[in-house]
């Protein structure tokens, strides 16, 4: 299956599996749980500015990107949330992947594939059977390529190391929805999940700075464990 596809068929899957089994009931008041999920997926990205400024003059162009999920370094979530009567608080990394798909001189070639990182706090309130999450925190950026001929991998010295910028700042709003594989305290679950992202990384470079801001829509399947009490 082609490599873009892939995706869709695991979001596919994991609503179909949602759907033959019952959905998990919201909590109940005074319920509380703890769970962790790891999700893969994609994103579409709107094509905005992009800005590479050395200090006297700029290179601005309307950037179109492609996520790729597969390739290289995978496009991945992870998250681990407390929840109490259907809300809480989350901590969740979103590694979203930017490939430049119209480069222009001197830029000749761009990607934040290890990646453009979305490290967010999320607060999350129940929607009916669904779960509204609303999430805020900071892109870290580790962006490789060519401009002018010379490679911007690892190209300064970083408070992280290897290559990686605390850029910028994230926010999103996300929907989705968990199913129980299993009935006790503890079970296994699946979730797909809608998410809209906005982002704005600003990365220094030997050749100038890249201003790189970001809103994608992702569409992501999980699976997870979840404990109550």
């Amino acid at each position: 299956m082609p490599q873009r596809r892939r995706p869709f068929a695991l979001a596919l899957a994991i609503g179909l599996a949602g759907a033959a089994e019952p959905a998990e009931a919201v909590a109940q008041a005074g319920e509380r749980e703890i769970a962790g999920e790891f999700f893969l997926g994609t994103a579409w990205n709107l094509p905005l500015p992009l800005t590479l400024g050395d200090g006297t003059t700029g290179v601005r162009i309307r950037a179109r990107y492609s996520t790729r999920p597969f390739a290289d370094a995978p496009y991945y979530a992870y998250r681990l949330g407390r929840i109490n009567a259907g809300r809480g608080v989350e901590a969740e990394l979103v590694h979203h992947k930017l490939y430049l798909e119209n480069p222009r001189p001197p830029i000749e070639h761009l990607e934040v594939t290890h990646g453009y990182n979305l490290a967010m706090a999320n607060v999350v309130a129940p929607i009916e059977r669904w779960r509204l999450r609303v999430g805020l925190g900071l892109v870290v950026a580790h962006p490789e390529g060519r401009i002018g001929g010379r490679q911007i991998r690892g190209a300064r010295r970083t408070l992280l190391g290897g290559g990686y910028h605390v850029a910028g700042g994230a926010l999103q709003v996300a929907l989705g929805r968990r199913f129980a594989l299993g009935g006790g305290r503890v079970a296994l679950t699946v979730a797909p999940e809608a998410k809209l992202t906005a982002a704005l990384a600003r990365v220094p470079l030997e050749q100038g700075t890249l201003t790189v801001p970001n809103v994608a829509l992702h569409a992501l399947g999980g699976i997870g464990v979840r404990r109550r009490w």
